[in-house]
């Protein structure tokens, strides 16, 4: 596919389109996703952002692919962000302080992504498999949180995979109520606090009170 174009002299040249490499439409897709969504990668979309057409994006390129490639990209980059900064602390009961308060209120455009990629994954083998290694990149978090806690007797010894299982469930749903204004910071916080002390037990009584603050 090639376009034409006028030279200063009036005569026409021919410019045929270059297909773009995997890394470029990832790294594209990567920059529209946590801006726009999932909705709006399309051939255009995605055309404009590397220099390409529609038409030869459209032709060249698995967009379905590379969402996937793309999400698991920012998925994996989120969760280890977030574990260098919650292991910047020694104290476990730190270390969980500071995840509830970032799992209770995530960027926005994380939490809106993230919906949008699971409505999609019904249909698309490839983006389930991205969403399935993001939450269990999530657990593995939690539960060495949990663990790291009753090796070093700040938590009681309990099973760390369930409750970690149990957490992350309740904190996909206390997010999706914040999408839609359903109950402030406060209150989804509380109900993460109030599940980690069930739990685990009252062990951590201020440092519990304080992520709650």
């Amino acid at each position: 596919m090639g376009w034409r174009r006028r030279t200063a002299a009036g005569t026409t040249t021919t410019s045929t389109d270059a297909s773009v490499s995997d890394e470029q439409v990832v790294d594209a897709i990567k920059e529209i996703l946590p801006r726009d969504g999932v909705f709006a990668v399309t051939a255009e979309s995605v055309a404009a952002a590397t220099g390409s057409t529609p038409q030869t994006i459209a032709a060249t390129v698995d967009l379905p692919a590379r969402i996937a490639e793309a999400y698991r990209s920012l998925a994996t980059a989120e969760v280890a962000q977030v574990r260098r900064s919650i292991l910047a602390d020694p104290s476990a009961a730190a270390q969980m302080r500071a995840l509830l308060n970032w799992l209770a209120a995530p960027p926005e455009e994380s939490d809106a992504l993230r919906l949008e990629v699971w409505a999609l994954t019904r249909r698309d083998p490839a983006l389930r498999a991205a969403v399935r290694e993001h939450e269990e990149a999530w657990h593995g978090l939690v539960s060495s949180v949990i663990r790291r806690g009753a090796r070093g007797g700040d938590f009681p010894q309990a099973d760390a995979d369930e409750i970690a299982a149990h957490l992350i469930s309740l904190v996909d749903g206390a997010n999706n109520y914040e999408l839609i204004g359903y109950r402030t910071q406060t209150d989804r916080l509380r109900l993460l606090t109030r599940v980690v002390r069930a739990e685990l037990g009252l062990v951590w009584g201020a440092d519990l009170e304080a992520a709650v603050d």
